[in-house]
């Protein structure tokens, strides 16, 4: 009875933890994915994309979108977080990228990758601590360990959440709809 119960309370505290990430590392590179439900047509999402100043279109072709994403502010407010709370790379940088839209009926897939960032960058490394201010990053660096097969252990908390919670924002078109007024 008691390794049953031992079984069911690990199996719990395992579930309860475990989050479902929009982050997977390909080819040593760190990608970031998203499928929204949307009835709106390739057109309609491209204006309603470009309506955020953060996107350039770059390409449309069978019936995929490519884009750069340029001089993006994570929102670690709106990810529930403090100024305090945030890690410095996150609150004091602005984000660049690629990324490519797919679309099915019904919804549409969004896939960022070269994720880079310009602004501070603060490391800890055992007692030594790195600050350095202007710098061109890419995410992997901050996020991946040495061998870019796995993420840091730090990642998966406060990092991932701001990052998921702004790209999900940036990328949601139903909560631009756009007016005959406003064309």
């Amino acid at each position: 009875m008691k390794k049953i119960l031992l079984f069911i309370l690990i199996n719990f505290i395992t579930l309860s933890f475990a989050q479902e990430s929009a982050f997977i590392i390909s080819n040593k590179q760190v990608v970031w994915q998203h499928i929204y439900e949307s009835n709106k047509n390739i057109d309609e999402v491209k204006q309603s994309l470009l309506s955020r100043g953060k996107l350039k279109i770059t390409n449309i072709e069978n019936g995929l979108i490519y884009g750069d994403i340029s001089d993006f502010m994570m929102d670690y407010k709106g990810a529930g977080n403090t100024l305090m709370g945030t890690p410095i790379y996150l609150s004091s940088s602005k984000f660049f990228g690629n990324f490519k839209i797919e679309f099915k009926e019904g919804k549409y897939r969004v896939s960022v990758t070269n994720i880079r960032l310009k602004g501070e960058t603060f490391s800890l490394y055992s007692s030594r601590a790195a600050l350095s201010s202007d710098s061109n990053d890419n995410l992997e660096t901050l996020i991946l360990k040495n061998d870019r097969e796995s993420f840091k252990g730090s990642f998966d908390g406060k990092s991932s959440r701001i990052i998921n919670y702004s790209l999900t924002q940036l990328f949601d078109i139903s909560k631009y709809t756009k007016t005959d007024d406003n064309c």
